[in-house]
This record gives C-alpha cells, structure tokens and sequence, in this order.
C-alpha cells in the first residue's frame, strides 16, 4: 500500500460538502448536450477556487473548458462529465416515477455526480504537486457525452493529444475497473426531398419523400441480416411531412445511429446505409442529403492502468453503508424493470474464473454491491453494448476508468430510478470513492514514471496498424434541439 499518498486524499474528506454540493447543484440544472451553461459557470467556479487555470469554450466547442495546474511532464489528465437526458425529469429520492416538470430533462446517466468526482480528483493530485512533485493535471470538461460526442469533436481540434495518459469514471451499480471496449458509431441525419400534390386529385403529380424514408426503413432492417451480430441499427423518425394524409409529403426525416464494434467496421456500415438511402431516392424520384451529426470510435484498452486503478479499489475500500441506506436501496432494486436482474447478473459473470464467479453469486443480492468486481489480467477484449466517447480519448492517449457504486443493483442507466438516487448519500459516497480511487492511481503513476512508460507502450501496440476516423473539420457540435 502507498501510505504516503493515502494523506493527499484527505483533501477530498475535508470538502466532500462542497463536492456533493456542486454535483447536487449540477443535477438540478440537468442541461443536455452542448447546452450546459450553467454546469460549466458550478464546475469552473470550484476549480478556480481551487487554483486551476481555467480556459472556457476551448477546442472549437463552446460548452467545453479546461482546468490546469502545475508544470512541465508528466501531463495527466481528469475527464468530467456534465450533461443530461432529456425526457428524465424525475423528483430525487423517490421510489416512484415523479416528474419534476413533465418531458423534462434528468441526470439518468449520473453525470453530476461524474464531474464533480473527477474534480474531486483533480483537486488532491494538485495537492500532491504542491508537495514538490513535478507534473501537470489537466481536468477537461466534457460536454455532449449523450448523443453528441463532445470528446470526439475536442480530439479533433487538438484536446488529450498532449497528455501522458489519462483517467475517467462513471456511476455504477458495482465496484470494478472497466476492462471493456465499447461500440464506435455515426450518428447521421438523413432529409428526403419530394413534391407535393394533391394524393387524390393528382397523385401522379407527386414524388413522396415519406414513400421514401419508410422504404430506406424497410431496407435498413434488411441490412441487419448481412451486418455482423455486434452491429447496431437504430433510427427515430423527425419529420414524416406533417399532419394531412390527403397531401403527398414533400418532405421526411430520420436520424440513424450505426453501430459496430470498430471505427472502421462503424464507417464501413455507415457507406452501406447511405446506400439504401439514395437506392430509396431513386425508387421514389426524390432526392436525400445525408448529413453526418457525429461520430465516435472503439475504447482502446490499456491494462497497465486498469491494474493500477484496481489496486487502487482495493487500498481505498468500498464506502461504508448505514441500515438506512441499504433498506433504501432494496426499494429502488424492488422497482427495477424486468430483465435488469438478469443483465445485472450477467454484467458481474463475464469472463470470470470460476472461483470469482462464486464469490460474487455469495455476494450479488447485497441490497447495496458493497464489494469489489475481481479483476482478472486476461487479455480477452469484451465488446460492450453501449458507445461512448471517452473511446476517443483513448485513441489520443492511455486512457482507464473505473466504475463505482452510486445506485442499487438493477438500476438501469438512462431511467428514472438513476435520476432519482443522483443526489443520495449512497450516490454522493461513491462518488467520492471514484475521486479518491483515480487521485490515487494517477498518483502511483506519477510516483513510477516507468509504469507510464509501460502504458504507452502498450497503448501504441494497440493502435498498430488501426487509423482513426475523425469527424469532418466542416461538422460542428449541435445540440439536441438543434438537429432534425
């Protein structure tokens, strides 16, 4: 154990007020993609109170910021995150479906509670450089996470590429490292141009831009079958060309997510689906614009980091949890939907040894996961089922995360039971854990230069012979509001 640096972390106990403070504050505001002003203004505010150099709409996008301290190598960096869902508006602490305001947004994904524990981070590794300790730690505020990739729009520009490795996190059910790699996707807006007519009088007149997309619909549900099992389709209808059924719609929208295990596999499917769009135009006698919103890539493992923030887990230890806060949680496991017990079981069982396997069926109906996810070094890469864009980070330099328990088991990212345990003790617990697991394994990095060495190595032999596919230069991050 690194008892030494065990005493820089006190920083994080001596103002987890104002931590849990700035996340609470964060998720009240629940600003979506790009939109985060106010999240920004709370963030920004404790970093300079705190020391930090901060930069505001940094790297092309305006909701993104940086804060720096110390000098000269090595460079480390903290990625936050901050915007909400829209749709998730959801009172706090309560076992039920309530509606703060109706269709509003929530924090469905934890990511208040995201910021505010990687600048918790920050803030002690700033403790350890003002001990002597030669370094940068740079905490980059990322906007857009849902459904923007804000990451990949700042790894364009510049952003990560100068670091030596980085760290991140995110709200969980378990205790664990993430040793998987995510899905890379293109999210594209596809606009279907037709002639209206009367659809009695003179449909002949008329070229149907929703004849259009609805057969680009039908043609993309035959590509699943000739697309790999890891691949994903997803589209949400925009704009069907309005109300009247006795008009031939002009116009039709849809956005398409595209999914598949790498960017290149991503961008490969993408140029098929494009395909279907313009084979549709042709049979309709229409015209489509597709207009790519954004992309992001595959996570690029690195298991030198994993295995630091492991040991980190474990030297720090989970939270400890009062009667209450465990009967709390086994009402909101009570809520959960069905089939979450079911993906959560399988979440905990992948690729583990047999022996762990055991422990963790022993241990898996706790009210609250107070134990660690074993980790096992095998150099087995698991496809996960979501995307994210810390995978372009990764891309830019060695990047890890760890996973913290901030809800009860079977919680389901995305829902309003997540929304409503984002300001609870438990949630702002793990939160803090996080902080202290990563200010801990920067600081083990920071303190042997050669396990940074090892992490670049490895990071450069997984990207051998790999190319990264960048968004456009002419594409700039829009809000949710903004597309379609």
């Amino acid at each position: 154990m690194d008892s030494d640096l065990m005493r820089y972390l006190e920083v994080i106990d001596a103002k987890s007020d104002a931590i849990n403070q700035l996340s609470d504050e964060i998720w009240a505001y629940a600003e979506t993609a790009f939109s985060e002003t106010r999240s920004v203004e709370a963030l920004t505010a404790f970093l300079a109170k705190e020391g930090f150099a901060v930069k505001k709409g940094v790297y092309g996008v305006d909701t993104a910021f940086t804060a720096e301290y110390g000098s000269g190598r090595p460079r480390i960096g903290f990625l936050g995150e901050f915007d909400a869902l829209s749709g998730m508006s959801q009172v706090a602490e309560a076992v039920e479906k309530i509606d703060i305001v109706c269709g509003g947004n929530g924090h469905g994904c934890g990511h208040n509670l995201l910021g505010a524990g990687s600048a918790a981070a920050a803030m002690a590794v700033k403790q350890y450089l003002d001990d002597g300790h030669e370094g940068t730690v740079v905490y980059y505020g990322c906007p857009g996470e849902e459904g923007g990739s804000g990451k990949a729009f700042m790894a364009r520009d510049g952003a990560f590429q100068d670091l030596d490795f980085a760290v991140t996190w995110h709200p969980a059910s378990v205790n664990e490292v993430n040793k998987d790699s995510s899905l890379a996707n293109f999210q594209v807006l596809y606009s279907f141009t037709g002639r209206s007519s009367h659809a009695a009088d003179c449909p002949e007149m008329g070229r149907s831009a929703l004849d259009a997309l609805e057969l680009m619909n039908v043609g993309a549900n035959f590509l699943r079958e000739h697309m790999i099992d890891q691949a994903r389709i997803h589209y949400a209808i925009t704009n069907t060309g309005g109300f009247s059924p006795n008009v031939v719609q002009s116009q039709a929208k849809a956005i398409y997510l595209i999914r598949a295990p790498k960017i290149k596999l991503a961008h490969e499917l993408y140029q098929r689906v494009n395909q279907i769009a313009e084979g549709a135009a042709l049979m309709t006698g229409t015209t489509v614009e597709s207009q790519l919103i954004k992309s992001c890539a595959n996570i690029v493992p690195n298991r030198v980091l994993e295995k630091v923030l492991y040991e980190s887990l474990n030297e720090i230890g989970v939270p400890e949890y009062t009667e209450e806060e465990y009967k709390k949680a086994a009402a909101y496991a009570k809520m959960a939907p069905e089939g979450a017990e079911k993906k959560f079981n399988e979440l905990i069982d992948d690729h583990l040894l047999p022996e762990n396997k055991a422990f963790l069926k022993a241990n898996r109906h706790n009210p609250i996961a107070d134990f660690i996810v074993p980790y096992e070094d095998i150099h087995i890469v698991k496809t996960g089922a979501g995307s994210t864009d810390v995978a372009d980070t990764s891309w830019m330099c060695p990047v890890s995360q760890v996973h913290t328990v901030t809800w009860a088991p079977y919680t389901p990212a995305h829902s309003w039971q997540a929304v409503s345990q984002g300001k609870s003790s438990v949630a702002h617990k793990g939160m803090l854990y996080a902080g202290k697991v990563m200010a801990l394994a920067a600081m083990k990095m920071l303190k042997q230069p050669e396990k940074i060495a090892a992490a670049r190595a490895e990071w450069k032999e997984e990207l051998e012979g790999q190319t990264y596919i960048t968004i456009p230069a002419g594409i700039r991050p829009r809000p949710i509001s903004d597309i379609g």
